[in-house]
């Protein structure tokens, strides 16, 4: 017989088995349980979803709707580049300028994908007898073989160095300094052993790629263009008409529009001078081996096949958004849609200016920016207090001084002086012009803000548009 003790220990199994099956029991009911109700309120849960996404977008402020502007979809933006410089310069416009054009083609020396972009060879279509002798197109030819891997260190851009006033690479294959005179002003460019000759070919494709724009708007890599108000400028023109706008230079007795200035033209004139071109090739080409400005070749190009260029200064800009004369009789009251040897920081600088501005401005399109525009909301800002490792561009020898206070009171001594900086050496520079500047190492500026601000006071207000054509 089984003993007690047995039958209690028995008991005590069977009871513990029937516990743990149970417990796994109830945790398959509850998870079927949980399946369950989850599949029958999924379409509850999406909606649910839905609606927080909704919310989280509607709290979001909506930013300026740059492509459907009045007037985007019939304008193309061109941008030509280098393929020595397109790794420095290109990255910020990518996340920057392009996003606002519906429709935009970049071109360089050498064709390649970049950062989702495709980079068209400007290139292409010169003569290959040409291409294949010219000592211009060393460059051309290792990047055709090689590829971009084979250029040196010491022929990249890098950043952005200053000549006398104007941006520029030193050191580089494509580039060398030309010294030329503008408006009574002694520049210095850099002429283009290379990138001379991909102005009349660029165009030519331009015009097979893009058949049926209205306006064509050429640019550089360092060139900032407020959108807006260049879209207002052309809905203000006849884009049936043969148009050539931008900011005059000349050369001998060439007129051109200087290329990073930026520069425009219509449907008509850009079909005549590529009809003109591709009867006169050879001769252009040969003429472009001579000379050592590409924005010259062309404005030849277009004179020859029928359309002058229409002087748009102030409106194109030369100079950098930091360096302005801003003259309250000439510029003052003008429109500006373009400034020349921008840096990447300043583009970006620029772009959420103009985004901001765009957004304050968003019940009026037609809504434009002049030079006091710029001079009230984007210098007079950036002019409140001093600037360490910064230049604004005063140019007055003062003397020794032992401060940047100092300097400044030497500067308040001259009724005249709105502004001053202090260099390397020690040397106080003052000068009775307004500038932001920029970004430099080795020198500190200010500014004496009550004297900034009445500069701006005492200028006459503006009236009506005054758009040049």
């Amino acid at each position: 017989m089984l003993s007690m003790g047995s039958f209690i220990r028995f008991l005590e199994h069977v009871f513990t088995f029937s516990r743990r099956r149970l417990q796994a029991y109830l945790r398959a009911i509850v998870v079927c349980i949980f399946v369950v109700l989850f599949w029958l309120n999924f379409p509850l849960l999406a909606r649910l979803e839905k609606r927080i996404a909704r919310h989280d977008r509607a709290i979001v402020p909506p930013g300026p709707d740059y492509r459907h502007l009045p007037g985007a979809n019939e304008t193309l933006v061109i941008m030509r580049t280098g393929s020595t410089e397109l790794q420095d310069r290109l990255p910020i416009h990518l996340a920057t300028t392009l996003l606002r054009y519906p429709d935009s083609i970049i071109f360089s020396d050498y064709e390649e994908e970049f950062q989702d972009r495709h980079i068209l060879d400007a290139l292409e279509g010169v003569s290959p007898y040409l291409k294949e002798t010219s000592p211009d197109f060393d460059l051309w030819r290792r990047l055709k073989q090689y590829g971009r891997t084979i250029l040196r260190s010491d022929e990249l851009s890098g950043k952005a160095i200053w000549l006398d006033g104007g941006a520029g690479k030193a050191k580089n294959p494509g580039w060398y300094d030309v010294k030329l005179y503008m408006l009574g002003r002694e520049l210095t460019i850099l002429s283009r052993k290379l990138d001379k000759f991909k102005f009349l070919p660029m165009v030519e494709r331009t015009l097979h790629e893009y058949p049926d724009k209205k306006w064509y708007v050429f640019v550089e890599s360092d060139t900032f263009i407020f959108w807006q108000t260049l879209l207002v400028y052309l809905s203000n023109l006849d884009w049936t008409k043969p148009y050539y706008l931008g900011g005059q230079i000349s050369i001998g007795s060439i007129e051109f529009g200087q290329g990073g200035n930026g520069y425009i033209v219509s449907r008509p004139a850009l079909r005549n001078m590529v009809s003109h071109y591709q009867a006169h090739q050879k001769e252009y080409e040969d003429f472009t081996e001579g000379h050592w400005a590409g924005d010259c070749v062309l404005g030849k190009a277009l004179k020859d096949s029928g359309t002058s260029l229409t002087r748009a200064w102030p409106i194109f800009q030369g100079d950098d958004v930091g360096n302005m004369n801003y003259n309250h009789k000439t510029q003052w009251c003008q429109p500006t849609v373009s400034y020349h040897h921008v840096s990447p920081s300043a583009i970006q600088d620029l772009y959420d200016f103009e985004k901001a501005w765009m957004a304050d401005t968003s019940n009026n399109t037609s809504s434009y920016l002049r030079h006091r525009d710029i001079f009230r909301l984007y210098a007079l800002p950036r002019m409140v207090s001093p600037h360490i490792d910064w230049d604004n561009h005063s140019s007055d020898d003062r003397g020794l001084a032992e401060s940047l206070e100092n300097c400044r009171e030497l500067c308040e001594a001259d009724d005249r002086c709105l502004q001053y900086a202090l260099t390397a050496e020690s040397r106080c520079l003052t000068t009775s012009r307004p500038n932001v500047g920029q970004s430099a190492t080795h020198i500190s500026s200010g500014w004496i803000f009550e004297r900034v601000q009445k500069f701006y006071d005492v200028a006459e207000e503006c009236h009506g548009g005054e758009w040049i054509s």
